[in-house]
């Protein structure tokens, strides 16, 4: 399986951590080079971005995507992790219209504020923050701005229970958006349930399940599931080179070019060469590969 290159797109079930994926895939396929672009937490499922042999050199780039969820709202509860699963904290009585809630979203639309909650795998003074609180430590947490693309009322059934859908930036939490809506309804609220639905140009109707790929793998059609690099690239323009220029690029070296921002590099064979970023009239590769 050393041969193997490129992304898989899984469909994560509720209850594994992200890093239990990796882990089960890494045997099942017997491979370590396999890693994820983008937690999910356990009870969260949907689309979980991961890449392998080569792919892991770009897995920034993944992971730097817009995400997309629907996510449930609890009105009148606090926990202690903003979902489901954390112990109650407070409990009052949701006495809201449809409306209210309505004109509650409009304030967390575009770029926001968000502090990351304790139970999180942001790290302060190099310990995870969920280490530290699970030792009953709470730290102070610095804002962190992350924006909000899209937040739209899917449904709200009285007198506590909504369902939303969420565009946003990389870096954001859905449980804290939760939260905040809450506090800022002055009820008070956690996350019930998450469903990742995109990752970028990576969709949910497309991902496949840890069962489907070890099912692939047992009939010899496990390629059949990985999405090839220049495939998995697709979403940033193509710059073609040929002759000295795609010698240049494969060993790291820059070129003339007009276009602007990131962009795949290939040469007239469609063989994908590089990863670059162009800018000032110039293209310098960010990964080369093999």
């Amino acid at each position: 399986m050393e041969h193997l290159s490129g992304v898989l797109n899984i469909n994560k079930e509720e209850g594994p951590t992200s890093h239990d994926v990796v882990a089960k895939l890494r045997k099942l396929l017997g491979l370590r080079q396999i890693g994820h672009t983008g937690t999910l937490d356990p009870g969260a499922t949907g689309v979980l971005v991961l890449c392998i042999g080569q792919a892991t050199r770009i897995a920034q780039y993944f992971e730097a995507l817009d995400k997309a969820y629907e996510a449930e709202l609890i009105l009148g509860i606090t926990t202690t992790t903003e979902d489901k699963y954390g112990e109650v904290l407070s409990e009052k009585p949701v006495e809201i219209e449809e409306a209210q809630l309505a004109a509650a979203l409009k304030k967390f639309r575009g770029p926001i504020l968000q502090i990351p909650p304790m139970y999180s795998a942001v790290r302060h003074k190099g310990v995870r923050l969920h280490e530290l609180a699970r030792q009953g430590k709470v730290v102070e947490r610095k804002p962190r701005e992350v924006t909000i693309h899209k937040l739209d009322l899917l449904s709200f059934e009285k007198p506590n229970k909504a369902k939303l859908y969420v565009e946003c930036s990389k870096g954001t939490y859905i449980r804290t958006l939760c939260a905040d809506i809450g506090e800022e309804l002055g009820t008070g609220a956690h996350m019930g349930g998450l469903v990742r639905l995109s990752s970028g140009h990576f969709k949910l109707e497309d991902a496949v399940t840890l069962d489907e790929v070890e099912a692939a793998k047992a009939s010899g059609r496990l390629e059949e599931l990985i999405i090839p690099l220049r495939e998995a690239l697709s979403h940033w323009p193509k710059l073609l080179v040929d002759g000295e220029e795609a010698e240049k690029i494969s060993h790291g070296g820059r070129i003339k070019a007009e276009k602007e921002g990131m962009v795949r590099i290939e040469d007239r064979r469609g063989r994908l060469l590089a990863l670059g970023r162009c800018q000032g009239g110039v293209c310098q590769p960010v990964r080369v590969f093999r």
